[in-house]
């Protein structure tokens, strides 16, 4: 009889891993606030501070594109797929990030398509702020396919594949590679204004759009 009474009471009784659940996330407390693009938001409370993940998918349909080339104007046609991870500190302060991105810009001299030439970027991106809560103390580390130019037909006209950091108030720096013409080069710490120029990135897109390479 002993023994039943004693099964019952622990049956009865909370366990610790119930009686000790974090509390849930004041997200009205989180600074800087959620972005409502990336919804909807899962937050959890950890050791250090709430972490929320949320994502965003979109698509914009055929838009003018920011340039032509020569006389003939451009369309794209967006699709993106972003993935992010917040860590904020004790205090709701945004202490990291960390995100995945899939971005395809779709281009056209039409303006119903079909495409004629991608710019795509597959990469994962952190920012780290050296102060938490204060956005101008924020650096963007950015590794993998930073930006792949090619035509419809397939060949790559401009692809650069490396890590580009963005430190606040200066010149971002690229090291790894960018093939372009066929030809690769090795950049290490190169300055991202000498990597990938105005003027290329036009030449890389029209060639990519007209079928060059």
């Amino acid at each position: 009889m002993a023994a039943v009474v004693l099964v019952l009471t622990q049956l009865g009784t909370p366990s610790s891993a119930m009686a000790d659940a974090p509390p849930a996330v004041d997200e009205s407390r989180l600074m800087p606030a959620l972005s409502p693009t990336f919804t909807p938001w899962s937050c959890q409370t950890k050791q250090e501070g709430p972490v929320c993940k949320g994502e965003r998918h979109t698509s914009t349909g055929w838009v003018p594109f920011d340039f032509g080339c020569g006389d003939t104007p451009l369309w794209a046609n967006t699709r993106s797929d972003r993935y992010q991870t917040r860590y904020y500190n004790e205090d709701y302060r945004i202490a990291y990030s960390e995100f995945r991105t899939n971005d395809i810009d779709y281009l056209s001299t039409s303006p119903t398509g079909p495409a004629m030439a991608t710019i795509s970027t597959n990469v994962r991106f952190s920012e780290p702020l050296a102060v938490p809560g204060d956005a101008r103390t924020l650096t963007v580390i950015t590794d993998g396919a930073l930006w792949d130019i090619r035509s419809s037909q397939g060949a790559a006209v401009w692809r650069a594949v490396g890590t580009l950091v963005e430190p606040p108030d200066a010149v971002g720096t690229f090291s790894g590679h960018v093939t372009a013409a066929g030809k690769t080069t090795s950049f290490v710490d190169a300055p991202i204004t000498e990597v990938l120029s105005d003027d290329t990135f036009v030449s890389a897109v029209c060639a990519a759009v007209t079928g060059g390479a």
